[in-house]
């Protein structure tokens, strides 16, 4: 892992006095048009700066976790996507055990990929909630199987998919949405009801199983989040991942991650901004009674 400056705000432990483990996943593999999600980490970590450790909504502060910001998977550079992937997942194995929350910060989706081959075998339950505005179910795309257009294709490869909810879903290609897979709730056409209202009918499941939860930035509309590599209009607004995040308290989450962002496209810088204030909410909701 390589040390980073700054870290996420209120993340100032080592990691053998943690818990929580806040780390990057630099990659960004074959894009095709908005490239800089291999900024991400460094972006959300900017963006925390301007963000209090303190939740007045859950009366939690991020400073009475245990919580470490350990810095960044090392990726080899000029390396094809898969062997950047193996080597950010050897590296997470290096320090991972049970009882070790991780929450990753992106990087591309195909990201996450490497996490969940770390995880999925010590959780056989695991199921997985996939809040994005895209399905990245694709087989392959720009002639490659690990992109981000196919990461959760990817993830399906080791978690079934029968075990993994798509909420917030609002574009893709046609193959991806005639892709057969039992939890897909797309917003258009709104048949299931808003994103909200749809993971509060799947709680009493996500609640009986270990969770991951990963979200890609994109989920949010491009007004309040632009700085992300594949924007799509009609999305979340941050109060509204926010309460969904939220919601997920009491759920056995044993790791998450948020992904895509990339201030090349937001001068502002308001999407880190975002992304850490989501973060920071879902690490004292999800977690906030760790000590």
């Amino acid at each position: 892992m390589r040390a980073v400056s700054p870290s996420f705000i209120g993340c100032n432990l080592a990691l053998a006095d943690a818990r929580i483990v806040i780390y990057g996943i630099p990659f960004e593999g074959r894009v095709n048009l908005r490239k800089g999600a291999d900024a991400g980490p460094l972006d959300v970590r900017l963006g925390s700066e301007s963000i209090e450790t303190y939740s007045p909504a859950l009366a939690r502060d991020l400073e009475d976790l245990a919580i470490a910001d350990i810095g960044d998977c090392e990726l080899p550079d000029g390396a094809p996507p898969r062997e950047q992937l193996d080597a950010a997942r050897e590296q997470i194995a290096a320090w991972w055990r049970p009882g070790l929350i991780p929450f990753m910060l992106g990087g591309d989706h195909t990201a996450t990929v490497s996490v969940i081959e770390v995880l999925a075998p010590a959780f056989p339950e695991l199921r997985i909630l996939h809040l994005d505005a895209h399905p990245d179910l694709r087989e392959e795309f720009l002639g490659e199987r690990y992109n981000y257009a196919s990461a959760l294709a990817r993830v399906m490869d080791v978690v079934p998919p029968e075990r993994v909810y798509q909420v917030g879903i609002r574009t893709g290609a046609r193959e991806e949405y005639h892709r057969k897979r039992p939890h897909f709730f797309p917003m258009y056409p709104m048949l299931h009801g808003h994103p909200i209202e749809v993971v509060r009918r799947l709680l009493p499941e996500l609640r009986r199983y270990p969770l991951y939860v990963t979200i890609d930035v994109d989920v949010l509309d491009p007004a309040e989040a632009p700085g992300t590599g594949s924007p799509e209009p009609g999305g979340l607004r941050v109060p509204e991942l926010v309460e969904i995040v939220r919601m997920l308290e009491g759920c056995q989450v044993i790791g998450g991650d948020l992904v895509e962002v990339a201030h090349a496209w937001d001068p502002t810088g308001r999407t880190g901004i975002a992304a850490s204030w989501v973060i920071r909410e879902a690490l004292l909701a999800w977690w906030g009674a760790t000590r």
